[in-house]
């Protein structure tokens, strides 16, 4: 199963290089120079010289960032790469604090008032604002996206069945998981619309990476992006009309309940209907 390492994939090291700051909209880019001189000290004060901010998760007010505890001397490999310790950052403030200690962590996400922690070995846990912490959910990929009301989240869930690597759920502060979609290999990077009906989600099932659409009450996958496409015309460079997947759902917001932005990787963000799967860059406006 794949596991997410940020190296290019995440925000905060997707303009570490010129060309990526080049491509990318201005106003990302001010955002991650923002969090960067906010969370960077912070980290080396609580965490020591050695530790480095990896990873943003999420958006807006009650952001959570990955520190690991050091760079590996050699690149890691998929299935063998650092846990995470978890501190919250409030974008609008600045403010920064210590969520977990521990390097266990693979993901987390702020759920309305609490912290949904996604360890290593698969396990979601729910911390309340009292501290207290109760398991959610096993067997769960990764990819979290909570609801706008905070009170459900939307993941990838690892299967059992032979020839369905991945699927996309629902799990609700219960701990009740609802499966949305499971089509043959990979279903994942789901993300739902704020308005709690629509989840949209990258699926393999066409040998072409491509987002589909599905509701919360389950109905049938529909392709938005890459339709006729197969792997087969992907070579010597993407074609006309391909849509990039997203890097991974903690760098989607969603513009409108219709609207998804995403980051695409390489520094460059798209925006998606999620009704026509008409999808273009964000240019964004002058630096």
């Amino acid at each position: 199963m794949r596991k997410l390492f940020l190296s290019i994939a995440a925000l905060t090291l997707a303009a570490s290089s010129a060309s990526a700051a080049d491509r990318m909209n201005p106003s990302d880019l001010r955002r991650i120079e923002k969090a960067r001189e906010r969370i960077v000290p912070a980290v080396a004060k609580e965490f020591g010289p050695k530790a480095r901010f990896v990873h943003l998760f999420g958006q807006g007010r009650n952001m959570m960032a990955g520190i690991i505890a050091e760079i590996p001397e050699n690149a890691p490999a998929t299935d063998d790469v650092p846990l995470l310790a978890i501190v919250a950052y409030d974008e609008p403030t600045g403010a920064v604090r210590v969520v977990d200690r521990e390097f266990k962590y693979r993901e987390a996400r702020a759920v309305g008032p609490n912290v949904a922690l996604l360890d290593g070995q698969g396990n979601l846990r729910l911390r309340e604002p009292n501290g207290r912490e109760r398991v959610l959910a096993q067997k769960v990929g990764g990819d979290l996206f909570p609801t706008a009301k905070g009170d459900a989240l939307v993941a990838t869930l690892v299967m059992a069945d032979e020839g369905h690597e991945t699927s996309v759920g629902i799990i609700d502060l219960n701990g009740r998981v609802k499966v949305l979609a499971d089509g043959p290999g990979i279903d994942a990077t789901p993300s739902i619309s704020p308005d709690g009906k629509t989840v949209v989600f990258v699926s393999g099932r066409t040998s072409v990476a491509s987002f589909f659409v599905t509701t919360v009450d389950g109905a049938a996958p529909r392709q938005l992006t890459n339709v006729g496409l197969d792997n087969t015309k992907l070579f010597g460079g993407a074609p006309e009309g391909f849509v990039p997947p997203p890097v991974s759902s903690h760098h989607m917001e969603w513009v409108s309940d219709d609207v998804l932005r995403y980051n695409a990787g390489g520094g460059e963000f798209w925006k998606l209907n999620v009704r026509t799967g008409q999808a273009a860059p964000d240019l964004g406006g002058e630096k």
